[in-house]
């Protein structure tokens, strides 16, 4: 098999292949490695890479464990990103910052250790938006990282790194965050496929040298619904250093994923496709739906009288929560922003106790939505963006107050959400969610898997990059 050809191995594949040691993860290393040097330059995907010689040594230990008879798992022996927000021992992490340009933390956040501890192999930090505050990862430190279907295109944020390498097949597995849609929109732009998990499934523990934010959950980038579902199973867990961590045993979320949707209430709401999405997209979901409904699914439609308070609440938590976490984190240094954010916190607001105590009001009041609508449907299914992926050169502020919306609930009421490709639009991909009720993790997966199922739409193909 080419190199080329066993970069682009699923996750699942690629595992079952070095299982059975018909694949060792040396020839998977080095085959991603060749794939990076190729593509890497166009992409602008990685913040810091981990040297080759480093990788090729990690997944030679791996190929000598598992011939040993030492197989920790599917996560073993495969090349995996972290986006560069979370903390990793010994490798350069800059949050996306100048002020961290030459930052090196001394201890993992939770989820590199927990990949390291599954004996996964790290490739590298991803690209993303300064201190995640972006839809666009054009980044003002290190450059713009660009969408593989189109190079003059962004691949969203704030995890766009991670989801231009997966649309790359530069690796099989590559984790975001996702803080008001950070996972599910670079997912859509690039046409992969993303989890953002419960909040609470995945410790968030090292995001940004913390972690304990109540609205950003990191989760697997992957080019397949079962490769997500597989490497959630991994990373998931309580941590007790984690304050919104879930007690308890992880729940199975690979037991029902082939169980279909037949009897499921699929819910919808005009509510939810709002701001408008363009006609494509609005074809794309409708043709979701029927499809849905042909699998045995029932559609529902419920109301979500609070969705216009999305936005608004989502900025305050950024700006009330956030930024409280950003400030513990800079200490004294010098305050050394971009023009973008600098731009952002002088247009913001600095929020009173007043401010704070409406942003949790209002936050309730969209939660008390899902909360009711999950009462007559078992997943909700809307637009991932209502756009496909803009031009680079285009103004952020253009496009932003159309996507916040569509992405940022889930975030405020903990809900679990995949996002999977649904078709094209213009030669760039364009995408759908399946959310579900806190917990429902392994039913959102199911609905996702089955409509990958059914239709070539929603499976992730490989942009012309060669």
């Amino acid at each position: 098999m080419s190199d080329w050809r066993l970069a682009r191995l699923s996750l699942v594949e690629a595992s079952r292949e070095i299982r059975r040691r018909a694949l060792s993860p040396l020839e998977l290393a080095e085959a991603v490695l060749a794939r990076i040097e190729a593509l890497e330059p166009r992409l602008n995907a990685f913040t810091t890479r981990v040297p080759g010689e480093a990788v090729v040594a990690a997944a030679r230990a791996a190929t000598d464990e598992i011939a040993r008879g030492g197989w920790r798992g599917p996560l073993h022996g495969i090349p995996v990103t972290v986006k560069d927000l979370i903390d990793t021992a010994g490798l350069r992490t800059t949050y996306g910052s100048g002020m961290f340009r030459d930052h090196v933390p001394t201890a993992d956040g939770a989820v590199p250790a927990r990949l390291r501890e599954v004996g996964a192999i790290l490739l590298g930090k991803t690209a993303t938006h300064e201190f995640g505050k972006g839809l666009t990862t054009n980044n003002y430190f290190y450059g713009p990282t660009r969408n593989p279907w189109h190079l003059e295109h962004i691949p969203g944020g704030s995890s766009g790194g991670a989801a231009a390498a997966a649309a790359a097949s530069l690796g099989p597995l590559h984790v975001g965050t996702d803080g008001a849609g950070s996972l599910r929109f670079p997912a859509a732009f690039c046409g992969v496929t993303a989890l953002k998990p419960t909040l609470g499934l995945i410790s968030n523990r090292g995001h940004t040298g913390g972690g304990h934010s109540s609205f950003s959950v990191p989760g697997p980038m992957t080019r397949g619904v079962r490769d997500a579902a597989v490497a959630a199973q991994e990373l998931a867990g309580f941590d007790s250093a984690y304050v919104y961590s879930r007690p308890g045993p992880p729940p199975d979320l690979l037991g029902d994923l082939e169980s279909g949707v037949r009897g499921l209430r699929i819910g919808t709401s005009p509510d939810l496709l709002q701001p408008a999405p363009d006609p494509d997209v609005e074809a794309a979901y409708e043709a979701t739906l029927l499809r849905l409904e042909s699998l045995g699914g029932r559609r529902v439609e419920v109301r979500m009288p609070h969705h216009k308070l999305v936005m608004r609440t989502v900025f305050a938590l950024f700006s009330i929560e956030g930024d409280v976490l950003i400030d513990a984190r800079l200490g004294d240094r010098p305050r050394l922003f971009s023009p973008q954010v600098q731009r952002i916190n002088e247009r913001t607001p600095k929020p009173d106790l007043a401010a704070a105590v409406r942003a949790q009001q209002d936050r309730q009041l969209v939660t008390r939505d899902y909360q009711a609508a999950f009462l007559e449907c078992d997943v909700l299914v809307q637009p991932v963006a209502p756009l496909p992926a803009p031009r680079i050169d285009e103004e952020e502020s253009r496009y932003v107050g159309r996507c916040v919306p569509y992405g940022g609930a889930a975030n405020l009421a903990g809900l679990p959400a995949v996002a999977l490709p649904a078709g094209m639009s213009g030669g760039m991909p364009i995408a759908i969610q399946v959310i579900g009720p806190p917990g429902t993790d392994a039913l959102v997966l199911r609905v996702a898997y089955a409509l990958e199922e059914a239709a070539p739409e929603h499976r992730v193909q490989t942009p012309p990059l060669g």
